[in-house]
């Protein structure tokens, strides 16, 4: 049997993500009814307080004031019933009417459900990967015109992850800032998020790859003292020698600068850290990029088992970038781990824990 017309089930996959379905459930009721007022065209059911039954009821209800109507069914993974009266629904839906059932996860277990995704228009809504989501937010800055830097974009995204809802709430905050005139820097950016004036996270990664182990320093401190968590650091860290393990890889195998932006998932707002991380892996043998994530793997376990956050991460940047010398390199890499500038890192990390910070 083929696709029947009029219905529609916006559903998660591996998961869900609510405002993309929202957007869905918008565009398609749009489609059926129109986008002026809803009044009497488009009603909305809650499935843990209805039943298939009832919401069939609905649906081949008419109406003497809307000739096309929208039905829509949020939590639609609770209604109540088999759902044994959706079959007949499917093949004869009525005219005018669109169906639309939004629910977190269809369980094809269920026969309604088998049913259901096999006759209706599936529409799946998860979270966006990676470089998938930079285009996204690329694109709707683009689109709402809003004067942000390459940089301030990168933070937005490295800030507030895959959350759409939350990404958009913060893009609309950003376009009442950037009223004042003048495009938004990565600071600027930050700063609206909410982290004070702590640097943007990405910048520690930028001086971890380059093996700038002072200012890593510096920069950890500070996010540290604006409340990020530790392990988010770590994770930046992590990602940084990934970056340039994989940026050493790509240039020896004579790739282009589209296959590597695409394999380092540096698209959109990303691409112009190209140049600089590039440059940053010359500074790294494979074998000191092996010793720098065995230091951030052994941090990881110490943080992990009650260790102190602070002197486990300082103690991780100064021996995964071989000192406390700029740049790494064979200069470095005979630094005493009881150096001067490391003490007094461990000393600040515990005088912070004696104090409860």
């Amino acid at each position: 049997m083929g696709k029947a017309a009029g219905v529609y089930a916006v559903v998660g996959g591996k998961a869900f993500e609510p405002y993309a379905a929202e957007q869905a459930v918008e565009r398609i009721v749009a489609a059926a009814v129109g986008e002026g007022p809803a009044h009497d065209a488009v009603e909305v059911l809650r499935g843990d307080e209805t039943s298939w039954g009832r919401v069939v009821e609905v649906a081949r209800t008419g109406s003497l004031f809307a000739p096309r109507r929208a039905v829509v069914v949020r939590g639609a993974d609770a209604l109540k019933g088999e759902g044994s009266e959706m079959a007949a629904y499917l093949d004869d839906p009525p005219p005018g009417v669109t169906l639309v059932l939004v629910a977190a996860k269809a369980d094809k277990r269920k026969a309604v459900w088998k049913t259901v995704t096999d006759r209706a228009t599936v529409e799946v809504v998860e979270p966006m990967k990676e470089a998938q989501l930079r285009r996204h937010v690329a694109e709707e800055v683009r689109r709402r015109k809003l004067p942000i830097s390459q940089d301030g974009i990168a933070e937005l995204v490295e800030h507030i992850g895959p959350d759409l809802r939350r990404l958009m709430g913060e893009l609309e905050k950003l376009e009442a800032f950037a009223a004042g005139g003048g495009t938004l820097t990565a600071e600027q950016v930050s700063a609206v998020l909410g982290k004070g004036r702590a640097q943007p996270l990405y910048r520690l990664g930028d001086a971890f790859a380059a093996r700038k182990a002072g200012e890593t320093l510096a920069l950890m401190e500070d996010l540290l003292d604006e409340g990020e968590e530790a392990l988010r650091l770590l994770g930046t860290l992590h990602r940084a020698v990934r970056q340039v393990r994989g940026a050493l890889g790509l240039r020896a195998a004579r790739a282009s600068r589209d296959q590597m932006l695409s394999a380092l998932k540096l698209n959109g707002p990303f691409a112009f850290k190209l140049p600089s991380l590039l440059e940053a892996a010359d500074g790294w043998s494979d074998g000191e990029l092996g010793l720098a994530m065995a230091a951030l793997e052994r941090a990881d376990a110490r943080i992990k088992s009650g260790s102190e956050p602070r002197s486990s991460l300082a103690t991780a940047v100064v021996e995964a970038c071989g000192g406390l010398s700029e740049g790494g390199g064979s200069g470095g890499r005979g630094a005493s781990p009881s150096s001067t500038s490391e003490r007094g890192i461990h000393s600040r990390a515990s005088a912070r824990s004696r104090t409860g910070r």
